[in-house]
């Protein structure tokens, strides 16, 4: 194999940087997921480094979800997922969570969250909105005491909509603030008696709206939702 990989200087640790080369042939499509690095001896060579500083790198490689080591196999190129992406910024948003954050949460759904059910509405499927009838008949046939699954069928419509839109960049980008939601909601639901109610009817608004493809309809009940679920949450976080 040719040597596709060069002898390392010492700006940074070793596992570092090869760390940065391996991912920079990656990102480069020099390796393409599916197929095989060259084993560890080969890039042990080719690097001019200990097998100890490549395990190291390969060990941080494989933590963010770049490469796959298979044992008896070799190493592998993942084909890299949302949720690589997506996750940290949701542990992010889950160990800062306070009042203060409740707040910002709520201000970017208020700029975000009525654009993107005029798009959902503009571009819908019939397939959505099977999933979105299903969603709602599962929200509204829950006891007043499923607290838990109700939060998630709150998320799950929420995700539904940035889904119709038809722009995989979008759920990419909220997502992480929808799947701190259900942490959000299951307090909303177990504190505030009418807020399962409240989210039945305006999941509804938005659902007609976007069946019949009223885009300005969409965007307004989309509004008044976000505004409702912002009372709540200042009643919530009242005794936070």
């Amino acid at each position: 194999m040719n040597n596709v990989f060069q002898r390392i200087g010492k700006k940074q640790t070793l596992s570092q940087e090869i760390q940065q080369k391996i991912e920079e042939s990656i990102i480069n499509k020099t390796f393409v997921p599916g197929q095989k690095l060259p084993t560890e001896k080969e890039m042990c060579d080719m690097f001019a480094v200990s097998r100890t500083a490549l395990r190291e790198a390969l060990q941080m490689l494989s933590a963010r979800g770049l490469i796959n080591v298979r044992k008896g196999s070799g190493i592998y190129i993942e084909n890299y997922h949302p949720q690589h992406v997506m996750r940290p910024m949701q542990l992010y948003l889950e160990l800062n969570l306070d009042k203060e954050y409740l707040g910002y949460i709520i201000n970017v759904r208020k700029m975000i969250e009525p654009p993107i059910a005029r798009m959902a509405a503009k571009n819908r499927t019939d397939s959505d909105i099977e999933k979105f009838e299903k969603n709602l008949a599962d929200l509204k046939n829950c006891s007043d005491e499923e607290f838990k699954k109700e939060s998630l069928l709150d998320r799950d419509f929420h995700l539904l909509i940035a889904q119709s839109t038809g722009n995989p960049m979008i759920p990419l980008m909220i997502e992480p603030i929808f799947q701190i939601m259900p942490r959000i909601k299951l307090l909303v639901y177990a504190e505030v008696d009418v807020a399962k109610n409240a989210a039945l009817n305006y999941h509804t608004k938005i659902f007609d709206k976007i069946k019949v493809q009223d885009e300005q309809g969409a965007y307004d009940a989309m509004w008044e939702h976000i505004k409702i679920a912002e009372k709540h949450t200042q009643m919530l976080s009242e005794e936070m």
